[in-house]
This record gives structure tokens, C-alpha cells and sequence, in this order.
């Protein structure tokens, strides 16, 4: 560690903070004189009061979470409680600076003149004293140990100068402004690139010495936050510990049976079909997982944000009451937590927002989030994936229905596996039919996997028939097939939105009532809406009355996400894991054997020829269009007409992916780069900018191989309804997008502004402009989504 006497400069502060060095605590005033004593807050929050409220936060937590502070003595050898209270007490030290202080009590002295009603709305910056004074506070905390030759250890003065984010490339101008911190940048920006990319041992390396170093740093800046609020009079959601009992003590069935029989593996793999009460079992799993020892909170991680939603508001029914709340985080979960309140408070978004940043940094006892959270987490390009990776480090990790005909997406995993093994973390990984393959796939990552354990006990009984009904580009080709649709509840799954639409509109056309179309492009408030709708016309307890009725209409997004069901689905034709997914929605509350027509989709071609089409199954060039995935083509080729199964679909999966995947170039560039961050951002942010929920690393690394997407804003008419163009905040500008956003690919979105389907709209967040693309309102309605009239080459 760098050491060095003190000198003249600095004599004054140090004088302060050496005389109460003896305590380890900073000193209760300025000077001998009768001058103010330092103050942490414009509001006039006093250092030494500041701090101690810190330290309060950290007995608080450190009391929840005892499993952190043993899994770290025995990852590191280090005791993680004294380094937590060590960075509290040194964090802010820098305050005492003359520049920095005298700015502060100068923002104070103006505070004081604020109504009390001006006070509790002012803006995060409004102090511009502060934000004029020149220096960082946490870089002279920094000076100030390295001149009294304290014994701090490195990964606290690490999270020292990372607890307000500027322990990155893009503000190494901020170090380099006083010469005096130069050394420290050096001393950080060398030891984050110690370790050399492309080597297995730095991999394994990295991820240990980011796991010593992120605690402190998550910590220091988690205790930070919740003690403003308490100071701040504001409400803090509490910190806890997964705990869960079962309901039916003695009915286990058998999944529930059989997860008891691996639920001692590190890794397991657990296959069961869908209604067989995986659920449960993961609960169950997840509970002795905690009583062992191994973790003391849950992670659920699903393939899409539709399925996050939907085993979060499955938890939180009757049968799941004494769980507690489920964490759910990911790009749009902020809207799910507020949509049952019609005008809340800013009280309430207040504490939302806080249970939010907990499971966004998987602090809450039980998080449902997405696979792409976890993963762009090792990536280490934004301050708080340190602190999502820390909490990973503490969690058992059950992964729910990966896709397995995208090698993109299972590579990822079995990198996110890698570092889940050298953390301990314990991992069940659960699926309706994951092939036998998937032990070749999943080895790589360095867990030993003997077998895929299969619940078996109802795995015989005939689910469904399936007739291969022919090919169909218009509902009008396969219009006898409908008429049935009118005449008893039904699900109808198609492969893209466009197909979707044409659905709908077949059945609109005749002025049908109960007719549902759930998809992508809608806004988020409508989908809640039908999601709810969904459930009152096909839900389970819906046909406990006998009172089911109507047609539901759905994407990809619907396969695991709305727990629905009818005798009669519709199907275009998928790969065949998907379709088992799709069939876990026929006959799902009954024994019945419900009937699937499977149909192959067609498209006009730009020679007028009409062609098999593929989407999303495969690979899209704007210039060539749409190339088959292999796993899509050979389903065509394996599904007959007949009765199946559970057992059937299992087989049938096996001979689809009877082993691995090649894997594929633009894979192994993907997978490489995510190493490669792995070893070189483990420490020091990278230039790179990413959003909060993004899922990408622009230009490095993507969770999934899809194209680029845009957000468009829909529903909002800004000239006919006298809508606002400004926003307050980031925060107003979050919920904006939260309850108008909808995803669409690039190449839409350049087409749709020549076309004036939507205007480029200047916006002002403060006083900065941003240009969002708004919908024009012909092109959205409530009932079938976002509907461009695009022409033929311009795809889904």
C-alpha cells in the first residue's frame, strides 16, 4: 500500500481527523474554535451524524445477513464485517476538505432560506456550490488515509473511491484534476488489469478477487443510500432471508418428491412436465439450500420478462402466501409493481422504487428476474453490476425453461454457470424437456452433471393429439379451422406479431366478443390489461366454474407466461421444445386430450413467390431475409399427426438436439467477449456507456442474437390530448417510457419515420434534450397493438 508522511497542504484537515483517530471515529468539530463542525449534507446533515447513521445501517444489515459475512471469511480469508464499518468510517472523510466543506455550509446557509414545501421537492443537484467546489470528496478521503499512513485495506479503499461511481475510465479526468490523486488511479487502474484475457486461470482468478472487492463496494454504497433515506425521514424495505414452507406437509407429488433426491448436487438438472408443480419443487430446493448453509436467498431466472411476471404473480397467490413478496426485476417490472394504483403518491413511488433497486441488485429474499440480468452482470460495464454480482454470490440459483434451440442464449449460460460454480453458488436448472445433450452442453462450465433427473410418475399419460393441418399464409386459407375457434374456447399460437394481427383481425371482422390478442407491441399498461383478461376468460379458475369462453391469440410470449388453458389450440409450426411449452397450455387443467393443429406458416415472397417462413426461428438479413434454423427445419421433418405424450415430447426432443449444437462463429466472438470483460472490467469501469436495463454491451457483447431495437412511444398524443414534452427527472422519464414504450427493430423504425408513421419529438429531461420517436395514433389501438403497414419485405 502506498504510504507517505503528511505535509503542509493538507495539515489542517489532517489535524481534524487525527484527533480521533484513537476511536476510529471522524472528529466531532472543525477546529479548537467555535466554527461549525463538518457537515456531510447541504441539508445540514452532520458528518459525524452521517456516519454513525451509517454504521447503524450496517449492524442492521450485517444482523440479516450472516451468511455474507461467512461465505466471504471463507472465500477471502477476511473479516467482512470489520471492512464494511471501516469504509462507512472513512468513506466521507474526505468532506473535511476546506473547499469541499466551505461549499457545503455556503449550499446550507441557501437551504435554510427554503419553505418547507420547496424542501422536499428539490432536485437531486441542486446544490451548485458543491458541484462547483472542484474536488471529489471520496478522492480526498483517499489522501487523507494514504497521509496518516492508516491500516486500510485495499478493497475498502477500493469502495471508498468507487461509492459515487467514479472508480471508471470515463472519469479518470476526475483523478488526474489534483496531482495528489494521480497515485491512486495509477495504483487501482493497474491492479484491475492485472490478469491476462484469454487464460482459464484469470477467469477463475477475476471472479474471486471482483467477489473480494465488490462487497465492500456494494455494501458500503447500499448502507450509504439507506441511511440518507433514514435521514431523510423516508420509509426502507427490509432486508431478510428466504424461508418457505410447504402448504401440503405429506402430499409432496412426485417432482416435489424427487427434487429431496438431488437438491444435495451443486448442480442439478430437473426435468418434469409442465403443470407438475416445478414450482414447488424449486421452493423446496431453494428453503433447504438456505437451512444447509449454501445461500440465503433465491434467484428465479427466466427466459423473458414475460415469464419474470408471471411465476411473480404466481408466487404471490393463495397458494404461495406464506413465501412473502417475490422480488421482480427487469426492464419493466418498475410498471408491475405500480399498476394496481391508480394515482400513487410520491411516498409510494418512493418505496416502490427502493424494493426495486433491492431486487435489481438481488437483495430481496426471493428475485424473479431474467437470465440476460444475470449475465450482463459479469460483465462489470456499469457500478452496480458489482453489486448484482455480489448478490448472486449469496443466492442459490434456479434457472426456469431455457431455450435450447438458441446456442446464443446457452452459451451465455454456461459462461454465467463458470462463475456460479467458482462463487458455490448452488444451481437448479428445470425444464419440460431438456434433452439429454444438455449434460454435454452445460460440462463445460466445470460442474459434473452424472444424469438428468426426470419426474416420470405422470409422464405416459396421452396430453394431446396433433394433426399437421396444412400451410397457411392468410387466416382465410385455414378459415374452416376457426369457424371451430368460434364455437369453443381456444388458443391460437402464432410465430410473429404480424400473423398475430391478421388473427385478430380475421376474427374481428365478424364482430366476435371475448377474442384476446396478447403480444410484444403493446404498451405495458395494456398488456397487464390482458393478462388479466386472459386469466378471467381461460384462468383456472375460470373453468373451476365452468365458465370458460373465448380465443386467446398469442406470440412466443405467451407460451409460459399466462397461466391459461383450452381443449382446442392452433399452432404455427415451432421448434419442438417450444411447441411443448405451447402444448403445457392445452388441456392444462383437465385430464382431457386436448386437440393441436399445426400449421406451417407461409409468406409472400419479392418474387410473388409464396414460401415457407421461418420467423423468428432462424437467422434475418434485411437484403436476404429469413434463413431456417436448423432445429425449425428438422421439427418439420420429426412432428407427425398422432397422439402424444410427455414421454413422446421428451424423445422427440432428443432426437432434435441428439447433441450439442455447433457452435457457430459469431458464438464463440459473443462468448469470448464476455470472458474478456469478465477478466478486464472486474475492478475498473470500462468507457462504454450502458443503460440500466439494457441487455447489450454495444459493440462488445449481446444476451441474445437478435438486431438492434429502438423504443417507440405509443398511445401518447401529443397534440390532441396537450401531453407534456418535459420531465422533472430521470425518474419521470423511467416511467414514462415504462407506461408507453414498445420495442421495435431498427430498420422498422428508419422505415416508419420516412413514411411518417411516427415523428421524431424533442423531449427535455431538466435541461437536456432527448428525441423520442412517437406513434402516430392511427398506427396503435388497445386491441391489436402496434400496427405498422409495412409491406412485405419489411419483416417481424
Amino acid at each position: 500500500m502506498l504510504t507517505k508522511k503528511p505535509q503542509n497542504s493538507w495539515t489542517k484537515t489532517l489535524c481534524l481527523t487525527q484527533a480521533a483517530t484513537h476511536n476510529r471515529l471522524p472528529p466531532t468539530n472543525m477546529s479548537s474554535n467555535q466554527k461549525p463542525k463538518p457537515i456531510a449534507k447541504p441539508t445540514g446533515v452532520l458528518l459525524e451524524e452521517h456516519i454513525e447513521n451509517l454504521l447503524k445501517q450496517a449492524e442492521i444489515a450485517l444482523k440479516m445477513r450472516p451468511f455474507v459475512v461467512r461465505k466471504y471469511l471463507e472465500l477471502t480469508g477476511e473479516d467482512f464485517a470489520s471492512a464494511v464499518k471501516q469504509s462507512a468510517r472513512w468513506h466521507d472523510e474526505g468532506k473535511k476538505h476546506k473547499d469541499w466543506q466551505g461549499a457545503c455550509q455556503k449550499d446550507f446557509e441557501i437551504y435554510q432560506t427554503f419553505s418547507e414545501a420547496k424542501k422536499k421537492s428539490l432536485p437531486h443537484s441542486w446544490a451548485k456550490h458543491i458541484q462547483k467546489a472542484g474536488i471529489r470528496h471520496e478522492l480526498a478521503s483517499l489522501e487523507i488515509i494514504y497521509r496518516l499512513q492508516a491500516n486500510v485495506s485495499v478493497p475498502v479503499r477500493v469502495a471508498v473511491a468507487a461509492h459515487h461511481g467514479k472508480l471508471g475510465e470515463k472519469h479518470e479526468h476526475r483523478w488526474q484534476e489534483h496531482k495528489e490523486f494521480q497515485k491512486f488511479w495509477d495504483e487501482f487502474y493497474g491492479l484491475g488489469h492485472s490478469f491476462q484475457t484469454g487464460e482459464k486461470e484469470s477467469f477463475e482468478q477475476a471472479i474471486l478477487e471482483r467477489y473480494r472487492f465488490a462487497g465492500v463496494r456494494a455494501w458500503l454504497q447500499m448502507i450509504d443510500h439507506r441511511a440518507s433515506a433514514f435521514e431523510d425521514s423516508q420509509e426502507l424495505p427490509p432486508l431478510g432471508t428466504f424461508s418457505y414452507k410447504f402448504p401440503w406437509k405429506g402430499k409432496e407429488r412426485g417432482v416435489q418428491k424427487l427434487v429431496k433426491e438431488i437438491w444435495d448436487e451443486p448442480f442439478a438438472i430437473l426435468r418434469a412436465p409442465t403443470g407438475a408443480g416445478k414450482t414447488d419443487a424449486a421452493l423446496l430446493w431453494a428453503n433447504h439450500q438456505v437451512e444447509k448453509g449454501r445461500a440465503d436467498r433465491l434467484i428465479v431466472a427466466m427466459p423473458t420478462r414475460f415469464t419474470a411476471n408471471a411465476l411473480s404473480i404466481s408466487t404471490t397467490e393463495k397458494n404461495f402466501k406464506n413465501l412473502g413478496d417475490a422480488g421482480l426485476y427487469h426492464s419493466s417490472a418498475w410498471y408491475q409493481r405500480i399498476k394496481d394504483k391508480l394515482n400513487p403518491t410520491w411516498k409510494e413511488k418512493s418505496f416502490i422504487n427502493k424494493e426495486q433497486e433491492l431486487a435489481r441488485k438481488l437483495e430481496t429474499p426471493f428475485t424473479v428476474t431474467t437470465i440476460d440480468h444475470l449475465c450482463i452482470s459479469l460483465t462489470g460495464t456499469r457500478e452496480d453490476h458489482h453489486a448484482i454480482f455480489f448478490g448472486l454470490a449469496h443466492s442459490c440459483v434456479v434457472i426456469d425453461e431455457s431455450d435450447f434451440y438458441d446456442d446464443f442464449t446457452q452459451q451465455n449460460i454456461v459462461t454465467l454457470l463458470r462463475a456460479l460454480r467458482i462463487l458455490k453458488v448452488p444451481v437448479l436448472l428445470m425444464s419440460a424437456t431438456v434433452p439429454e445433450s444438455a449434460r454435454e452442453t452445460f460440462s463445460k462450465s466445470g460442474f459434473t452433471i452424472e444424469k438428468i433427473h426426470a419426474d416420470n410418475s405422470d409422464i405416459e399419460r396421452e396430453r394431446c393429439s396433433i394433426k399437421r393441418y396444412g400451410k397457411s399464409e392468410k387466416p382465410e386459407e385455414i378459415e374452416e379451422l376457426l369457424e371451430r375457434a368460434l364455437k369453443q374456447p381456444t388458443i391460437i399460437y402464432a410465430n410473429t406479431v404480424s400473423r398475430a394481427q391478421a388473427y385478430y383481425n380475421w376474427f374481428r371482422a365478424r364482430d366476435c366478443d371475448g377474442i384476446i390478442s396478447y403480444h410484444s407491441r403493446f404498451t405495458e399498461p395494456h398488456k397487464v390489461e390482458k393478462e388479466n383478461l386472459l386469466r378471467e376468460m381461460l384462468g383456472k379458475e375460470t373453468w373451476e366454474k365452468g365458465m370458460q369462453h373465448g380465443v386467446a391469440i398469442l406470440t412466443q410470449i405467451g407460451e409460459i407466461s399466462v397461466n391459461i388453458s383450452a381443449d382446442l389450440m392452433i399452432s404455427d409450426l415451432c421448434p419442438l421444445d417450444r411447441l411443448a411449452q405451447r402444448v403445457g397450455r392445452l388441456s392444462r387443467f383437465s385430464e382431457n386430450i386436448g386437440e393441436l393443429f399445426v400449421i406451417e406458416p407461409q409468406r409472400t415472397n419479392k418474387k410473388g413467390e409464396i414460401e415457407f417462413y421461418p420467423a423468428p426461428y432462424g437467422s434475418f438479413s434485411p437484403n436476404s431475409g429469413w434463413q431456417t434454423s436448423e432445429a425449425l427445419a428438422m421439427s418439420n421433418e420429426l412432428l407427425k399427426d398422432g397422439i402424444y405424450s410427455a414421454k413422446d415430447f421428451v424423445g422427440l426432443v432428443n432426437q432434435l438436439y441428439p447433441s450439442e449444437l455447433n457452435i457457430e462463429p459469431h458464438v464463440r466472438a459473443n462468448i469470448r467477449a464476455l470472458e474478456d470483460m469478465v477478466v478486464t472490467n472486474w475492478l475498473i469501469l470500462p468507457v462504454i456507456k450502458v443503460e440500466q436495463d439494457d441487455d447489450n454491451v454495444e459493440g462488445k457483447w449481446k444476451s441474445r442474437d437478435i438486431a438492434p431495437q429502438t423504443t417507440v412511444f405509443a398511445d401518447y398524443d401529443i397534440w390532441f390530448d396537450n401531453k407534456t414534452t418535459y420531465f422533472d427527472n430521470q425518474s419521470e422519464r423511467k416511467e414514462f417510457e415504462m407506461r408507453y414504450g414498445i420495442q421495435c427493430y431498427s430498420w422498422q423504425i428508419k422505415r416508419a419515420i420516412e413514411e411518417n408513421w411516427i415523428d421524431p419529438v424533442t423531449f427535455t429531461i431538466r435541461e437536456e434534450d432527448e428525441v423520442l420517436f412517437i406513434v402516430n395514433s392511427k398506427f396503435y389501438d388497445s386491441e391489436i397493438g402496434l400496427n405498422f403497414p409495412f409491406e412485405k419485405e419489411i419483416d417481424d
